[in-house]
């Protein structure tokens, strides 16, 4: 997703991209879809980078039928399903939180052990600056004005001008 080397935090070559959903999962290069029902074991992951702004849902910490339950946090707003033990995701972009998901609306249970459902992954994660620039950002992107208003005058009813 972009066109920078591969766990680089320079991103000046970089294309403009963004992620929207519900939820997203990060996969890495080493995904196989033939391994998706397999154990953790099985799903090695590879480091890989991603060049891409985030904005999505995400399931909130709270209080479920009494027991307190944690989202995961920023750490885990992007998903994983792969052993990510010892690789590296690198990550330049934004992430927003819009909303609370609708679909995967599942609680967070932790990583590797019991849950057979991911490691997590080394984070080498930085804002990407070119988000800074209106001109590098992903197409539709949403965007917020403020009108502040200086001075002002009253005008009479009937007036030209």
């Amino acid at each position: 997703m972009g066109s920078t080397q591969l766990a680089s935090t320079n991103t000046s070559l970089s294309k403009p991209a963004s992620l929207v959903g519900d939820a997203i999962t990060v996969l890495s290069t080493a995904w196989n879809d033939a391994n998706g029902n397999t154990s953790l074991s099985s799903r090695a992951a590879s480091s890989t980078t991603v060049n891409a702004a985030f904005l999505s849902g995400i399931v909130p910490t709270g209080i479920y039928s009494s027991v307190k339950q944690y989202s995961g946090g920023v750490e885990n707003f992007p998903r994983f399903l792969e052993d990510w033990s010892g690789d590296t995701l690198t990550y330049n972009g934004s992430m927003v939180v819009m909303f609370y998901s609708q679909i995967a609306t599942g609680l967070w249970r932790g990583t590797g052990g019991t849950y057979d459902i991911y490691n997590p992954p080394n984070r080498a994660w930085a804002f990407d600056i070119n988000f800074m620039n209106s001109l590098k950002l992903p197409p539709g992107t949403p965007s917020a004005r403020a009108l502040i208003r200086l001075s002002y005058a009253f005008v009479a009813p009937n007036s030209v001008n």
